[in-house]
């Protein structure tokens, strides 16, 4: 793993000029300064000032080699230099998006999986859908109505169980989980949600008790409106292999809770989690510490990943807040990541999507041995592994713009954007930059 000091951009070099070594004009001390050094262009970046610094004209280099290898090795070149006060890497420093909703410091489950990192690559997109296979959600709720999915024919989604349209939740459970998957987020209202920017459709199972003949309908639901993502709160211990096959044929991701028995799962399982359809991501639960919840099932079979569960402060009822414990609140974090990946990656399939959360787990070794990846969903690992694994880089040359970057790519400008967080102004671009261009 990178440290601090090894997170720079390749290809891009710092030099701070000495004022006091005398010159002519500044071209010609740049000149001298890089004579040797195979670059491609040269910017003053920050001008000498008259203060009683020593620092002259301060100089962004780029280098031809692309590699962070190069820039150290330039470093060491420079360092004799009588015209060189300083050179060093252009470091990358990690900003943490802080949303304004009033009781975002209360949400210790989005500080524990690294959210606030993640947002930097994107805080989710109103094109993602993902459904509450749930109690129905409270759709009038103030920190989530402007995040719900309007069907095709008007509604929020449907009542599988009553077979009817009304979606609304009566017991707070559906909703509790539709919060933490996507409460709006940055509205001064509330909380936030994993991917604050979301359509979520509501998929009535049942109240209290899910019926499995309205489960499979929702499914079949999920498969007719394109709808990728399946959060799934619910289980118990019967395998009904019609579920098994039904969820096999779903077209997306399954996120599902691994129960709250306390028990192994390789021996005593709960589905639909313990399914072992290659499209199921089963969650277990977690404490603020990191451990295991006394009541979530685990198994290092059965039971991929942990996530926040315990005393989850979401949305309830009637515009209210509440926290209650469960898997059923650890599987909406992973949902909301997933939500997230494929806002960021469009193209993912969901087995790419499933595998990057497990590859980027936070592992801990008191959970090795209790769950297949050992460790804790991790966004922000999540990110960095997307972007290495799934997009090229290109350096930008002479006249280009983001704008013209994307169209030559063949993807929005809005996805280049949102895959450089490095590019605090996305108009200004100089020859030499390396963008980061999304393939999925």
């Amino acid at each position: 793993m990178l440290t601090e000091r090894d997170n720079f951009e390749a290809g891009k070099l710092i030099i701070a000029t000495n004022r006091h070594y005398p010159y002519y004009n500044a071209t010609v001390c740049h000149d001298s300064i890089l004579d040797g050094i195979d670059y491609t262009a040269v910017h003053t970046i920050f001008p000498a000032t008259e203060c009683g610094s020593g620092i002259g004209d301060i100089l962004l280099v780029y280098l031809t080699c692309q590699k962070k290898s190069t820039v150290l090795s330039t470093i060491g070149k420079l360092s004799c230099n009588p015209r060189v006060v300083h050179a060093e890497p252009s470091y990358l420093f990690s900003s943490q998006i802080i949303p304004n909703d009033p009781y975002f410091g209360y949400l210790w489950g989005l500080e524990n999986v690294n959210a606030p990192l993640g947002w930097n690559y994107t805080v989710g997109s109103g094109d993602m859908v993902v459904g509450v296979v749930d109690s129905g959600i409270d759709y009038r709720h103030p920190d989530v109505r402007d995040n719900m999915w309007v069907s095709p024919d008007g509604h929020h989604g449907r009542n599988f169980f009553d077979n009817n349209d009304n979606t609304m939740d009566i017991t707070g459970h559906g909703t509790h989980v539709a919060g933490t998957i996507g409460a709006t987020g940055n509205n001064a209202i509330g909380i936030a949600g994993v991917c604050w920017q979301v359509k979520l459709a509501s998929l009535k199972i049942g109240d209290a008790d899910f019926g499995l003949a309205a489960a499979i309908a929702a499914i079949h639901y999920a498969n007719e409106n394109n709808i990728p993502i399946l959060n799934n709160s619910w289980g118990g211990g019967y395998a009904s292999p019609t579920l098994k096959h039904v969820i096999d044929n779903y077209n997306g991701l399954f996120v599902a809770s691994a129960g709250n028995s306390g028990a192994d799962s390789d021996v005593l399982p709960e589905y639909p989690a313990a399914f072992d359809n290659g499209n199921i991501l089963s969650v277990a639960s977690t404490n603020p510490d990191d451990t295991l919840s006394a009541f979530s099932n685990y198994g290092a079979r059965t039971v991929d990943i942990a996530a926040p569960g315990a005393d989850i402060l979401s949305l309830s009822l009637h515009g209210e807040y509440s926290t209650q414990r469960g898997t059923s609140m650890s599987a909406p974090h992973v949902a909301g990541a997933a939500a997230l990946l494929l806002s960021y990656m469009p193209g993912l399939t969901p087995l790419e999507n499933k595998q990057l959360i497990l590859d980027s787990a936070a592992v801990r070794p008191w959970l090795q041995g209790k769950l297949v990846t050992g460790g804790v969903l991790d966004i922000q690992a999540m990110f960095e592994n997307a972007t290495r694994l799934y997009s090229s880089a290109h350096t930008v040359v002479a006249g280009e713009s983001l704008w013209r970057i994307a169209a030559n790519h063949g993807i929005d400008v809005r996805a280049l954007i949102r895959a450089n967080p490095q590019l605090h102004n996305p108009d200004l671009i100089f020859p030499g930059d390396v963008i980061t261009v999304p393939v999925r």
